[in-house]
């Protein structure tokens, strides 16, 4: 690991403040600096103009590839200085309406959608997942690329992420792991747990129906799931709006209870500098253990985002987790797991 991280953004190094946020489920990255005008205000306002491209590292390695969004130069009496930021290329995903010749679509898969709508733009679709078709889809007048591919994504249990090179993955949670772990009285250098079971329910129904056919598979579709950590009575229904079958009903069943289950145990811990016990980046989507008794976690947990910060101060990760069934991964049931019993399923 090295001991010293420096960040820099296309080799600039004057900076009073600098940080980077990269979110697994969020297709682009971003960043903020403040700097010191060494090279003179007119020199350091031209280099970062807005629009700018820019590639932020760390000791030789990426960490966001994207542009300037916006610049605010401040001076008074004893002190002037420049603030700027943006967002990964991918950001141009987000922010542009997806274009096509006719907008329909027939057994494609969400990847070969965003590829086709988001053509001339530069940043890049990508996925390391095995992607089903779609039967069809039609595009919405105006709808976002990002928009268009995160929904049909989002239905086989996918989640766009950016990468480091600015472009949107289409991927799955807990893919890969962070070396090491997070233990507390060992790097650990603060955290905040936040167990909150709120938005769980004891029972989950799905109803819906399909546009056509008749009978009770198709006119009364029903598919329930019980959370047995839930010790009250709690029901929810949830009414479909649009087509469903029995298989997607329950799916959506079981994807609602593993959510709720993921999401009422998130942590945040703060560690010194960027990197884990074997050099490699912090990174979001990642899977770390983390033992703390007093924040009442022991078990995997998924890195849901990072914040890299370097200031006088030094260089720290804020590292934001989750229970990785938040994202359709095996949470606290799953193997060593030893929080605290009320976060198990049941």
């Amino acid at each position: 690991m090295a001991s010293i991280e420096v960040i820099t953004i296309n080799g600039y190094t004057a900076f009073e403040d600098v940080s980077v946020h990269v979110g697994f489920n969020e297709a682009a990255g971003s960043f903020s600096a403040k700097l010191a005008a060494e090279l003179g205000a007119s020199a350091t306002n031209r280099i970062f103009d807005v629009g700018t491209a820019v590639t932020i590292t760390t000791n030789g390695e990426t960490l966001l590839t994207g542009h300037v969004d916006s610049k605010e130069p401040h001076i008074a009496a004893k002190e002037a200085y420049i603030t700027i930021s943006g967002r990964s290329k991918s950001a141009d995903l987000v922010d542009s309406s997806g274009k096509h010749e006719t907008g329909y679509f027939e057994n494609k898969t969400p990847l070969e959608i965003g590829q086709a709508i988001s053509q001339g733009i530069g940043a890049q679709w990508e996925t390391d997942q095995q992607l089903e078709k779609v039967e069809q889809y039609k595009l919405q007048q105006g709808e976002s690329c990002f928009r268009c591919v995160e929904k049909l994504a989002r239905q086989q249990g996918m989640t766009i992420t950016g990468t480091a090179e600015g472009n949107a993955r289409i991927t799955k949670a807990g893919s890969k792991r962070q070396a090491g772990s997070l233990v507390e009285g060992q790097n650990i250098k603060s955290g905040t747990a936040h167990h909150n079971g709120s938005n769980r329910h004891s029972t989950i129904i799905v109803r819906g129906q399909r546009p056509f056919g008749h009978g009770d598979e198709n006119l009364q579709i029903e598919a329930t799931e019980q959370d047995g950590a839930v010790k009250r009575m709690r029901p929810l229904i949830i009414v479909q709006d649009e087509d469903t079958d029995k298989q997607r009903a329950r799916k959506r069943a079981k994807n609602r209870k593993d959510r709720a289950a993921g999401n009422a145990l998130k942590a945040t811990i703060v560690v010194q500098g960027f990197h884990d016990d074997a050099g490699q980046l912090w990174w979001a989507g990642n899977l770390v253990w983390t033992e703390s008794p007093f924040l009442d976690i022991a078990q995997d947990m998924l890195i849901e985002s990072v914040d890299f910060n370097q200031s006088d101060g030094g260089s720290i990760s804020t590292l934001n987790l989750v229970d990785p069934r938040a994202y359709g991964g095996e949470g606290s049931a799953g193997s060593g797991n030893q929080s605290g019993g009320e976060w198990n399923m049941g």
